[in-house]
């Protein structure tokens, strides 16, 4: 029988904190980096190299991978513009992924448990990552404020304008965005979307609706992106929705 996704959702503008037991998902590569810690014996996953176990395994953007169903996890899942959580683990410079023992994580994670208290855990030092690309561009800073702006307003705004704000060339600006941010600017984008979309989902918004509210061309595109970005449907997505809380 198919493994539903069952658990508790929290989120601020740069982490997502997912608590629960693993459902049915399929090989992907989202755009945020994940880290991924086994509540309740080993975590099984699957990458480029096979499937292995460990108790914790840090993703970096776009790596691909799947997650045994069934076992009991937290996965922490961090913006494209987060620093790497991994500068609390002593490694600078990640692999694709990287499996890791309790011993290795940081107090704060390696004592997660079932009752953690996930608020707490989001507004934890260990997760002030933030900070990383925004504050040394003041151009890159201005760029990703306009992206927000007008996402917030129902507009997607083109390659074009956003390389004006940053006074480049169009192609100039898309290797210039991929330097700064490690994703290209339509993925980033479409990330932020998403976003948007889970926030008109949490606030009562219909589904069609927070397609559309997300500058998505409607509903099945933003079903597409949902299963591109986290390997799972749309539906089970929206069901472990309907059970979280934003902080």
């Amino acid at each position: 029988m198919p493994i539903d996704w069952k658990g508790d959702i929290v989120f601020s503008d740069s982490v997502a904190i997912f608590r629960g037991h693993v459902g049915e998902n399929k090989a992907h590569g989202h755009w945020a980096s994940q880290l991924t810690i086994a509540l309740d014996g080993d975590l099984a996953f699957e990458t480029t190299a096979g499937w292995m176990q460990a108790k914790a395994v840090y993703l970096t953007s776009r790596t691909r991978h799947r997650l045994q169903p069934g076992p009991l996890v937290c996965s922490i899942y961090f913006d494209p513009l987060c620093g790497s959580i991994l500068k609390a683990l002593d490694n600078p410079a990640p692999p694709a992924w990287l499996a890791l023992s309790r011993d290795e994580l940081p107090p704060p994670l390696a004592s997660l448990s079932a009752d953690t208290d996930l608020r707490a855990l989001l507004n934890s030092e260990v997760l002030a990552t933030s900070d990383r690309t925004l504050a040394g561009d003041e151009r890159f800073k201005a760029v990703i404020e306009a992206i927000k702006a007008g996402l917030g307003d129902g507009e997607d705004i083109d390659r074009k304008r956003l390389a004006a704000v940053a006074n480049l060339s169009p192609t100039r600006f898309s290797h210039w965005f991929v330097e700064h941010a490690g994703v290209p600017v339509r993925s980033y984008k479409k990330w932020l979307k998403l976003r948007v979309a889970m926030d008109a989902l949490l606030n009562g918004t219909s589904p069609v609706e927070a397609a559309m509210d997300a500058g998505f061309s409607d509903l099945a595109h933003m079903c597409r992106a949902f299963a591109e970005s986290f390997g799972l449907t749309y539906l089970d997505a929206l069901k472990a929705l309907q059970q979280s809380t934003r902080y």
